[in-house]
């Protein structure tokens, strides 16, 4: 980078080694000077400063997220139009909705991933077994989890039953959990 003596000036009144006046006074000394001709205007090459180590990293780090972004979109670019060579332009595309879980053994699957044997949630199972088809119903019976449901809905009726026996009464949870056994013709008892 090429400076002048001009520019020295500016710079030693910029770091504060001459004063205003003085400052003012040196420049127009000298460029009265340079235009009478009696000193001419030299240019001298100064260092250029190299960047520092933090300017370095800063550097590297954003030419290495610039490297990874054009990456991921020829990615991007190479996926899209490898995939429109595939497809014939005539060819009509129909679109093929994802098949729906069956709604039987998504039933029993939720009620046991949840393990929620309160009245509600009871309740909720035995209304939501009716709106099913004879179809979904038996396709619920023969779902991975329906075992699970009916030893699960057992231990509760025998849990309820040793409580119920030890208050000498009739447990209002007891009732609700034999009703949905027999909706579901789960008995009571293996």
């Amino acid at each position: 980078m090429k400076s002048s003596q001009v520019r020295d000036l500016a710079r030693r009144y910029a770091a504060g080694q001459l004063s205003q006046e003085n400052y003012r006074s040196q420049r127009r000394s000298f460029i009265d000077s340079v235009a009478v001709g009696t000193q001419p205007l030299v240019y001298k090459e100064s260092a250029v400063r190299l960047p520092g180590k933090r300017a370095r990293v800063k550097l590297m780090a954003v030419a290495a997220a610039a490297i990874l972004l054009a990456v991921v979109a020829l990615k991007l670019l190479w996926k899209t139009t490898h995939t429109a060579h595939k497809t014939p332009a005539n060819a009509p595309t129909a679109f093929v909705p994802p098949p729906l879980p069956a709604p039987g053994p998504d039933l029993v699957r939720t009620f046991v991933e949840t393990n929620d044997w309160s009245d509600g949630s009871l309740e909720d199972l035995s209304h939501r077994w009716v709106g099913l088809t004879a179809e979904d119903q038996g396709k619920a019976r023969d779902s991975l989890m329906y075992p699970r449901l009916e030893a699960g809905l057992r231990q509760q009726i025998t849990s309820e039953k040793a409580v119920a026996g030890s208050l000498g009464g009739q447990d209002v949870h007891l009732v609700e959990l034999t009703k949905v056994a027999k909706q579901l013709g789960i008995p009571a008892t293996p």
